[in-house]
C-alpha cells in the first residue's frame, strides 16, 4: 500500500520538526508514501524551514495558503494527494516509528474504509492532563480494536476510494469538529471507521506554554463548534442537547468519561484531575447555554 500523509500547520515550525521527523523515519519504504505539508499562512519561519528539508526528503511536498483555516488547508492536501490511502496527523504530533505499518496491517487485514488510532499525552501536567482526559478519552491508548463513530484527524487513514467526493467543511471558523463532520459523511454513505488502540501519535501541543487561558479556549472553541454543526455527529443525544441548550450546564458528558478511565486505568488521574475537568466541561456547556447568535441556531 501507498500512502500520502496530510499535515496542516500554522505558525509551529518548532512542533512540526518533531512531527516531520518522526514521519521521515518510518519504519516503512520512502517511496510508498509521500507527506505533504499543507501551510495556513506561517507567518514564521515554517516555509524556509520545510522548503530546506525537501531538498534532502524527495517525498516531502510544501504547499503554502493565506490562511484560510484547517478545513481549506486539509482540502487542499486533499486535491493534491496522489496515493490511494490517504492519511493525517497533525503538526504538534509525533508518530510512533511502525505507524504506516500498522495502519498498512489494518487495512490488508480488514474491509474497513477508515483506520484510526489513540492518542498519547507524552507530559506529566495536571492541566494537560485534565484536557488530555476531557477531549480525548474515547481514543485513549488502551482496549482492543472496535468500530468507532469517530476519529480525530490526528490520527487517522483513509482509503481514497472511500473518501472520493467528499470534504472538509471551511465553514466553522476556530470551531473545529471538521474532521467528526467529515466522519459523519463517510458514515452515511455507509462507510466504517475502526479505532485501533495500538496506532498512537503523541500530542505534544501541551509542552509549548500550555496554561489555563490555553484550556479554556478549547473548550471555548469545543463549545462553539457544537453549536455550528458538531451536535450532528453525536445522533439523538446532539440533537437533545442542542435543542434544549441548558441541559449542557449539566456537564452530561463527565458520567462518561468517568467510566472510560475506570476501563482504561486513569481513574486515579481522574479523581486527580477532577476540579479541573468539571470546570472545562461546565465552561463549555455554558458556552452552548449562552449563544444567542442567529449562526448557533439551527
Amino acid at each position: 500500500m501507498e500512502f500520502s500523509i496530510i499535515i496542516p500547520t500554522y505558525n509551529r515550525q518548532k512542533l512540526l520538526k518533531k512531527c516531520l521527523e518522526s514521519l521521515l523515519h518510518q519504519d516503512f519504504p520512502k517511496k510508498k508514501y509521500e507527506i505533504l505539508v499543507i501551510d495556513d499562512g506561517s507567518k514564521d519561519n515554517t516555509e524556509n524551514f520545510v522548503k530546506k528539508l525537501k531538498k534532502t526528503n524527495k517525498n516531502l511536498k510544501y504547499f503554502k495558503i493565506k490562511k484560510s483555516g484547517r478545513g481549506t488547508a486539509r482540502n487542499l492536501g486533499l486535491k493534491n494527494s496522489k496515493k490511494k490511502i490517504i492519511a493525517f496527523t497533525d503538526d504538534d504530533c509525533v508518530v510512533e516509528k511502525q505507524w504506516l505499518k500498522k495502519i498498512e496491517y489494518y487495512f490488508k487485514n480488514t474491509k474497513v474504509d477508515a483506520v484510526g488510532g489513540a492518542i498519547v499525552n507524552p507530559t506529566n501536567k495536571y492541566i494537560s492532563w485534565a484536557q488530555y482526559i476531557l477531549n480525548f478519552s474515547a481514543w485513549f491508548p488502551k482496549g482492543n480494536c472496535k468500530l468507532v463513530k469517530d476519529i480525530p484527524t490526528a490520527n487517522v487513514a483513509y482509503r481514497q476510494e472511500s473518501i472520493n467526493g467528499l470534504e472538509f467543511s471551511e465553514n466553522l471558523g476556530k470551531g473545529g469538529y471538521e474532521d467528526s463532520l467529515f466522519n459523519l459523511e463517510l458514515r452515511r454513505k455507509g462507510g466504517k471507521i475502526l479505532f485501533c488502540p495500538d496506532v498512537k501519535v503523541s500530542h505534544f501541543t501541551w509542552e509549548m506554554n500550555y496554561g489555563l487561558k490555553k484550556f479554556f479556549w478549547i473548550q471555548k472553541k469545543a463549545g462553539l463548534g457544537f453549536l455550528l454543526g458538531g451536535y450532528k455527529t453525536n445522533s439523538k443525544s446532539g440533537r437533545i442537547l442542542n435543542r434544549f441548550k441548558f441541559l449542557n450546564l449539566f456537564c452530561p458528558r463527565i458520567s462518561l468519561i468517568f467510566l472510560r478511565c475506570v476501563k482504561s486505568g486513569y481513574l486515579l488521574k481522574f479523581i486527580y484531575c477532577f476540579p479541573l475537568i468539571f470546570l472545562g466541561e461546565f465552561y463549555n456547556g455554558a458556552i452552548i447555554f449562552l449563544s444567542q447568535s442567529k449562526i448557533y441556531k439551527n
